[in-house]
């Protein structure tokens, strides 16, 4: 092997010499083998470290690229996630904005419910009872952690609002429902009660007086309808008209003018014999019959007519009230209101008595709707039904 590598030293470094002229002089310069070994040696050791060093430079060079591209990307899907919880704050913002305008709108419609429907068959969840938005820990835009424990925990936050939401607008739509269907019901009562009393006339004058603007006013507070489904909003205009139908049944004579213990009927509505004559006669009102000088009272709200003596009818008092009817009270013993006076339901406006066409002590009653006789214990007696 050694004599190998000596003859390989030989062929490959053999002494060579130099000619180098210089100033018309020539030189020669003899390269001893040991020096061209030496020299190609550092030459290849040269050649090897700049090898070497390109190949660090260069891995170094893509490791930071791989360290850039990497903290890139990381960048991007930050940005993507931070863009998607963002959006999802935006979502759970308005979705939370919907929630409250149907609590608002709800719990206005219970403080507007007539006293004819309870409230208490309107069971509030309790997270009803204040706005959703005080709950701020729930409700706030996640933030983007690369801790595996607060992923976990930005995870379940969307799940823990969206449960919320879903169980709020199953209560909502729950009470809704049953709001709808006690409004229907009244609603319904009602106008079968007015159409078995013939009052249809008499409701139709109120609507078209209840259109008219009247004393009204204050600041303007109204829903954001985009935000509250049509059903609920038809549900509350459903709750406007029967408010305004309860306003209608406070305005007529739904009651006797007398307590019930102080008279008994004496002589009803309609086709009778009269008592002065016995001949056959149409009697315009009711006879209610009591002590001598019981309080008569107003059975709504009304201004005075007329109040004197009037014929047969003796003592004489009639009151006009809203929509297109009137009351008489006849043979009064003594009148305690006067013509043009305003006076309200309940109201003593005078005394029974026998004054006039009278056989005994008693007051005859009448009721007129636009003018025509109409039968008071026929409307008394269907108003008693949805008191």
């Amino acid at each position: 092997m050694s004599v190998f590598i000596k003859s390989f030293y030989q062929k490959t470094f053999p002494a060579r010499q130099l000619l180098i002229r210089q100033n018309g002089e020539v030189k020669h310069v003899v390269l001893a083998s040991w020096v061209q070994l030496t020299v190609a040696v550092l030459v290849f050791a040269t050649l090897a470290w700049i090898s070497i060093s390109t190949l660090r430079v260069y891995s170094q060079t893509n490791k930071i690229s791989n360290i850039q591209q990497n903290q890139l990307n990381k960048q991007l899907l930050w940005q993507k996630k931070v863009s998607e919880q963002n959006a999802l704050y935006t979502n759970q913002l308005e979705q939370l904005a919907i929630l409250e305008q149907k609590q608002a709108l709800l719990q206005s419609m219970i403080e507007s419910l007539p006293a004819s429907i309870s409230k208490d068959s309107i069971q509030l969840d309790s997270n009803l009872e204040s706005p959703i938005s005080e709950r701020k820990e729930e409700f706030h835009a996640p933030l983007l952690d690369e801790e595996p424990n607060n992923k976990q925990v930005n995870l379940v936050t969307p799940l823990t609002f969206s449960a919320r939401y879903q169980h709020l607008a199953q209560a909502y739509q729950k009470n809704f429902a049953l709001l709808d269907s006690q409004i229907n019901k009244r609603h319904d009562d009602i106008l079968a009660m007015l159409k078995g009393a013939g009052l249809e006339s008499a409701l139709k004058q109120h609507l078209a007086l209840s259109e008219q603007k009247t004393a009204q006013g204050g600041p303007l507070d109204v829903f954001d309808e985009t935000k509250i489904p049509t059903q609920f909003l038809l549900i509350a205009d459903k709750l406007l008209l029967l408010n305004n139908l309860e306003s209608f049944l406070t305005e007529l004579p739904n009651s006797l003018p007398l307590p019930a213990a102080k008279y008994y009927i004496s002589s009803s509505f309609g086709l009778r014999k009269d008592p002065m004559n016995n001949r056959r006669a149409f009697h315009k009102g009711v006879d209610l019959a009591g002590w001598h000088k019981t309080e008569i009272f107003a059975p709504a709200d009304a201004i005075v007519l007329r109040a004197g003596r009037n014929g047969g009818y003796g003592n004489f008092i009639e009151l006009e009230h809203k929509n297109g009817l009137v009351t008489r009270f006849g043979h009064l013993n003594k009148i305690k209101v006067k013509k043009g006076q305003l006076i309200t339901k309940n109201d003593v406006i005078g005394l029974m008595g026998s004054t006039g066409r009278s056989t005994s002590t008693h007051l005859h009653y009448e009721v007129l709707l636009d003018g025509k006789h109409v039968n008071p214990l026929k409307i008394t007696k269907a108003l008693s039904h949805v008191r």
